[in-house]
C-alpha cells in the first residue's frame, strides 16, 4: 500500500500510503502481541490450535479481532482509513484500477482472517490446551494483556478519530501540506 500510494503520484494517495505506515504497524503489532499471548498462556503455536480460544482468552481475542478486521479494511478501523485515502487519491489521479487492487487485497485478507476468527470464537475449545498456564483471575499475565489491549484500542482510535487533530492521519496531512505547498 505504501508503494502503491507513492506510485499514484497524487497528494491524497501519498497521504494514504504514508499513514498506512502507522496503521499497518498498529494492526500488525496487535496481531503479534495476541499470538504471543496465546503461545505463552496456552502453548498454542498453530492456527489449528486456536479452536475456542476466544472463550478462554476473550480480551486477547477481542484485540486480535479488531486488528484482523482492521487488516481487512472494515470501517471504522485504521485499515479502512488507509484504503479510503488510497482509493480516493487513485480516482483523483485517474487510476480507477487501484480500486480493484484494494478490493482484491481486502478479499484476500478476509479469506485469511475470517476463518481464524470463526475458529477462535465459534469452534468448541479443546479439552486441554498444549501448555496452559493460569494467572488467577486474569486470562494471562496482566503485563502480557495490556499491550494488545492498548494497541487494539489505537487501531479503533486511528479509524474512528481519523480526522481529529491528534490522529496519525492529521500528522501526515500536516507534513504533506508543507511538502505540496506552493
Amino acid at each position: 500500500y505504501i508503494v502503491l500510494g507513492a506510485a499514484i503520484l497524487g497528494p491524497v494517495a501519498t497521504i494514504g500510503g504514508l499513514v498506512h505506515l502507522v496503521h499497518q504497524g498498529l494492526m500488525k503489532i496487535t496481531l503479534f502481541f495476541c499470538a504471543g499471548n496465546y503461545a505463552e498462556t496456552l502453548g498454542t503455536h498453530r492456527v489449528s490450535e486456536m479452536n475456542g480460544v476466544g472463550r478462554r482468552m476473550p480480551w486477547t481475542t477481542a484485540a486480535f479481532t479488531v486488528a484482523a478486521l482492521g487488516m481487512i479494511g472494515v470501517p471504522p478501523l485504521a485499515g479502512y482509513v488507509t484504503k479510503w485515502y488510497l482509493q480516493k487519491g487513485a480516482i483523483q489521479a485517474g487510476n480507477q484500477w487501484v480500486a480493484l487492487v484494494l478490493g482484491a487485497s481486502s478479499l484476500l485478507n478476509a479469506a485469511y482472517f475470517l476463518p481464524i476468527l470463526y475458529r477462535a470464537w465459534f469452534n468448541p475449545p479443546p479439552e486441554r490446551w498444549p501448555a496452559e498456564h493460569r494467572f488467577g483471575r486474569w486470562e494471562t499475565h496482566w503485563m502480557l494483556l495490556l499491550p494488545p489491549l492498548a494497541t487494539g484500542a489505537l487501531v479503533v482510535w486511528a479509524g474512528v478519530f481519523a480526522e481529529s487533530p491528534f490522529s496519525p492521519l492529521a500528522w501526515v496531512k500536516l507534513i504533506a501540506a508543507r511538502e505540496y505547498a506552493p
